[in-house]
C-alpha cells in the first residue's frame, strides 16, 4: 500500500487519459452492475464515446434511474443508446436467464463488441447468498465466472461474423495478491476450498472485507483459464480477455456506513479523501482495458505496475 502511495495520490489528481471521441462509435457494450459508482461511470464513458450500451440492474426501477443518469451525463438524447436488463448476480438462474435473453437479441450480428463484468459486492459481515455460498464469493467469483464462461464461448462462436475480436473485461482488484494461497491446497482434505471460504465460522470479523481478496483471487485463476480457452487453433485470441483494477475509488460501496463506529467512519473518510479517485477517473481504466490489442490479451490492467512487474 505505502510503496505505491505517491502513485495513488497522483492518480487521484491526474487521471488516465480518455481515448479519442468516437472510439466506440456504433459498438455494443455491456456493463453489468451499472446503477452506481464505477459501473455507472463506465457506461457513461462508453455512451459518450459513441457506443450503444446495455446496463444491468437488480430491478427495473434501478435500471431506469441509471439509464436517465447515463444519458444526461453523456449528453445522449436517443433512449435506444442505453438498454436496461435485469440481472441478480447472487443467483445462477438469473445469470442464465439474462444470458439467454442477451444472446437471443444479439446472435448472428457479431454478438457484443465488449462486455465489462463489473457487478460485484463487498461484505464486512457474513451474508449467505440464495445459492448457499457466502455472498462475496458467490457474486465476485462464482457468478462472474459463470457469466464470463457463457459470454466468452458465445463471443468465440460469433468471431466469424466480426472483423476484429470482441473484448471481455473482468473487474478485479490488486487485493487479489493478498491471500495466503499456499494454504489453499490443504483445504481440499477438509471439505474443499469453497466450503472453507464460505463457512461462517471461518469468516473473520476483525478483518476489513475478509472475503473480498479471496473472491478476486479465485476470479483471477478462472480468468487465466478463460484466457487460454479464448485462443483459436492458431494460438491467436478469438476473444480479447483482460482483467482490470481501477485502483482505490471513492464509491458508495467503499463508503463507511452510519451504523459503524465513528472512529472507523472518520478514518475511512480521511483515507478516501486523500487517495480515493472519483468513479469517473477509476472507470477510465475500464475503457482502457476495452481497447487492448490481441497482443495484450490476458494482461492485468492497472496503474501501479507494468505487466512484467505484476507477474513477478
Amino acid at each position: 500500500m505505502f510503496a505505491h502511495l505517491p502513485r495513488r495520490i497522483r492518480d487521484k489528481w491526474y487521471p488516465e487519459p480518455m481515448p479519442p471521441a468516437g472510439s466506440f462509435e456504433g459498438q455494443t457494450v455491456l456493463v453489468t452492475g451499472a446503477t452506481s459508482g464505477l459501473g455507472l461511470a463506465a457506461a457513461t464513458h462508453f455512451v459518450a464515446l459513441g457506443a450503444n450500451v446495455i446496463v444491468t440492474a437488480r430491478n427495473k426501477t434501478g435500471g431506469e434511474i441509471a439509464q436517465r443518469k447515463i444519458m444526461a451525463s453523456a449528453g445522449a438524447t436517443n433512449h435506444a443508446k442505453v438498454k436496461v436488463m435485469e440481472l441478480d448476480m447472487s443467483r445462477y438462474s438469473s445469470c442464465m436467464d439474462f444470458f439467454n435473453e442477451l444472446k437471443e437479441h444479439r446472435s448472428g450480428e457479431g454478438g457484443l463488441d465488449c462486455a465489462v463484468l463489473n457487478a460485484g459486492c463487498i461484505n464486512r459481515h457474513f451474508t449467505e447468498s440464495p445459492e448457499g455460498r457466502e455472498q462475496t464469493i458467490q457474486v465476485n467469483a462464482l457468478s462472474t465466472t459463470l457469466l464470463g464462461l457463457l459470454i466468452s464461448k458465445w463471443m468465440k462462436q460469433e468471431r466469424p461474423n466480426r472483423i476484429t475480436p470482441a473484448h471481455l473485461v473482468f473487474i478485479s482488484s490488486r487485493s487479489h495478491i493478498a491471500p495466503d494461497f499456499m494454504k489453499w491446497p490443504g483445504y481440499s482434505n477438509n471439505g474443499g476450498l469453497l466450503n472453507r471460504l464460505c463457512a461462517e465460522e471461518n469468516f473473520p470479523l476483525d478483518v476489513e472485507n475478509p472475503n473480498y481478496p479471496n473472491s478476486k483471487l479465485l476470479l483471477m485463476y478462472n480468468i487465466e483459464e478463460m484466457s487460454k480457452q479464448a485462443l483459436g487453433q492458431d494460438g491467436t485470441p478469438q476473444v480479447i480477455v483482460n482483467s482490470v483494477c481501477p485502483g482505490i475509488v471513492y464509491t458508495d460501496i467503499a463508503s463507511p456506513k452510519a451504523h459503524e463506529p465513528l472512529l472507523r467512519q472518520l478514518v475511512v473518510r480521511l483515507f478516501m479523501t486523500l487517495i480515493g479517485k472519483k468513479p469517473e477517473y477509476g472507470a477510465r481504466f475500464y475503457v482502457k482495458a476495452a481497447l487492448k490489442t490481441p497482443e495484450e490479451h490476458g494482461t492485468f490492467v492497472e496503474s501501479l505496475d507494468t505487466e512484467e512487474g505484476y507477474r513477478e
